[in-house]
């Protein structure tokens, strides 16, 4: 029983030797090295220039974009928004909306044959993910067919005007 105790208190020494092993803590190094490193910091902002002269627009990012933004402003309408004057009738929006989902998914279905074929690690996972996107793809031409107008409309824009991708 004694050996048994004893042999227990070995095992939490030594359990606290490799605790205390592991934890080496580090003192910060000298002051002067601190002042060099925080020297080198303010040099590095006098040696790098980032005025707004540089660019000559005014506006930071826009990259000299300043005279033609100007004129696109004082017009009043944009082309995204005579676009949205010209969306055509129901019907027709359906019919493009099913076209364009339809090629969509073709292009799903060629890329999902190619992915079948590749020995790659990952394909099979790929190819999952296409076929859901493909069965995605189909449900949305289903969904078109029974949406409201309003809904229609959004997705139109979306789609055939901001340009966006479907899924």
């Amino acid at each position: 029983m004694a050996n048994a105790l004893s042999s227990s208190a070995d095992r939490l020494s030594s359990a606290k030797s490799i605790e205390t092993a592991r934890l080496i803590v580090r003192q910060p190094g000298k002051l002067q090295e601190l002042t060099n490193l925080l020297e080198t910091f303010e040099n590095l902002n006098a040696r790098v220039s980032e005025r707004t002269g540089e660019d000559r627009s005014g506006d930071l990012g826009g990259a000299g974009t300043g005279a033609a933004g100007g004129q696109q402003g004082t017009q009043g309408v944009s082309a995204r928004d005579l676009a949205i004057q010209n969306i055509p009738a129901v019907d027709i929006m359906q019919k493009k909306l099913a076209q364009h989902i339809h090629q969509e998914a073709q292009k799903l279905e060629t890329l999902a044959r190619t992915v079948s074929r590749s020995p790659a690690p990952g394909s099979a996972h790929k190819l999952n993910e296409l076929y859901a996107k493909i069965r995605r793809l189909h449900a949305l031409i289903y969904d078109i067919l029974e949406a409201s107008i309003e809904v229609l409309k959004r997705f139109f824009i979306r789609v055939f005007i901001d340009q966006q991708p479907i899924l």
